[in-house]
């Protein structure tokens, strides 16, 4: 999958010595902008020696965004990241869930208004327990002040 981005601005951030924040704004072909950014490494003389993407399916994206400059058209091939890194869920995925994640309260779910008439005493129950553990709160309250 190729993207193309447009490098609006960047900046570097000092958070302690030897390390900092760049931070990138760019655009995609639509105009949608946004903030990507990456923990850096300082070498010798104040250069960037390694970055480290805040979210790591940018790594691509900043690999590329550290040999541009503002006003540089990019133009980013996640493929290859994407295939030895698949997205959570995806089919690629080891260990997808095939079977249905058993629902414990699916049979305590009222799905349409007839059904409530079937099940008066349930939510007569329900309406009771909550009374009393109101009850209960509020004379536990009165004691404590």
């Amino acid at each position: 999958m190729f993207v193309s981005y447009t490098v609006k601005n960047h900046q570097f951030k000092e958070t302690s010595k030897g390390r900092g924040i760049i931070s990138y704004e760019i655009a995609d072909t639509h105009g949608n902008k946004r903030t990507v950014s990456a923990i850096a490494q300082l070498g010798m003389r104040n250069k960037i020696k390694s970055v480290r993407p805040i979210h790591k399916r940018e790594l691509p994206l900043i690999q590329a965004l550290l040999k541009s400059s503002v006003n540089d058209k990019i133009e980013v091939d996640f493929t290859e990241y994407n295939e030895q890194n698949p997205r959570e869920g995806s089919s690629k995925d080891i260990g997808v869930r095939e079977k249905e994640i058993p629902d414990d309260f699916k049979d305590h779910t009222i799905h349409d208004i007839d059904e409530i008439g079937h099940n008066k005493f349930r939510l007569f129950q329900l309406a009771a327990l909550s009374a009393l553990v109101l009850a209960a709160l509020m004379s536990l309250k009165h004691s404590f002040f």
